[in-house]
């Protein structure tokens, strides 16, 4: 079911799946130039949770014309479940949505019933962990600023696919990913003049632990962009929080290893 809906004074193009009546599993995607659909296999769900995607504001298929900043993204989330007639909703933020998650958890904890913090992370004090053999094998963006919408972070998803996912072997399946996605030139103006917030709020630990649910934090463990040892350390900070580690998927763990990375988030769910 595909709509547009009316939500928090913009517009913000939904797309769910499952049964309304079931619990709800609301998905915020990454970029936050990317669109929803790299995400799609958590539809699987669907056969026990009513999955909600959508596109943040300045993305797909969502208004690309309102202010553009984390904490609004984050009271978006929050209007668009009670928009659906939840009082509550499961949420899975994934990189930069986890980000978004985080501060869901810190703006509107009531709506949150259960988080998943998918390849992300709630530190900004580290390093990319990047083999030497990987980094010879991105491309460079020479970027003039002319192009079609979007062409700017399809180049950027592109040259950094080595990095993405571990699975290099599925190298042309990923590209077939991204030929999907409808990726947003909105973003690139804050982005370059250093206007935005950082996705995740100010002490993201202290957030989790005061809004006090239950988490569950799904890392790949070849993950280069966030390394797995921030996935440990808020881990260790958030008590009662779980750790799951996909062996063999880097970022895209969803695409590296699907299998895997449903059952785990379909136990948490469950459990």
């Amino acid at each position: 079911m595909d709509a547009i809906e009316p939500v928090n004074g913009i517009k913000l193009f939904v797309r769910r799946f499952g049964d309304p009546a079931a619990p709800m599993l609301a998905v915020i995607h990454g970029g936050p130039p990317w669109d929803h659909s790299y995400l799609l296999p958590v539809a699987e769900l669907a056969d026990a949770f009513h999955v909600v995607f959508f596109d943040l504001r300045g993305s797909g298929r969502s208004s690309r014309d309102a202010p553009l900043q984390p904490d609004l993204i984050a009271d978006d989330v929050a209007a668009l479940i009670r928009h659906l007639g939840a009082e509550q909703a499961d949420v899975l933020g994934f990189s930069y949505g986890g980000g978004i998650a985080m501060r869901v958890a810190e703006q509107h904890p009531w709506v949150l019933r259960r988080l998943i913090l998918a390849s992300t992370t709630a530190y900004g004090d580290f390093e990319p962990v990047i083999p030497p053999e990987r980094a010879a094998l991105c491309g460079e963006v020479d970027w003039s600023g002319d192009g079609p919408e979007g062409a700017l972070a399809r180049a950027m998803a592109e040259a950094d696919l080595p990095v993405t996912i571990w699975r290099l072997d599925r190298a042309d399946e990923w590209r077939a990913v991204l030929a999907e996605v409808r990726f947003s030139s909105a973003w690139d103006v804050p982005y370059a003049e250093g206007k935005l917030k950082p996705a995740r709020p100010g002490d993201p630990p202290a957030v989790l632990r005061r809004w006090g649910g239950e988490v569950l934090i799904l890392h790949g463990e070849r993950e280069m962009t966030f390394p797995p040892e921030v996935a440990h350390r808020l881990h260790a900070a958030v008590p009662g929080s779980r750790l799951r580690l996909i062996p063999e998927a880097a970022h895209m763990a969803q695409f590296d290893d699907p299998v895997a990375w449903l059952a785990a988030v379909r136990e948490f769910l469950r459990g």
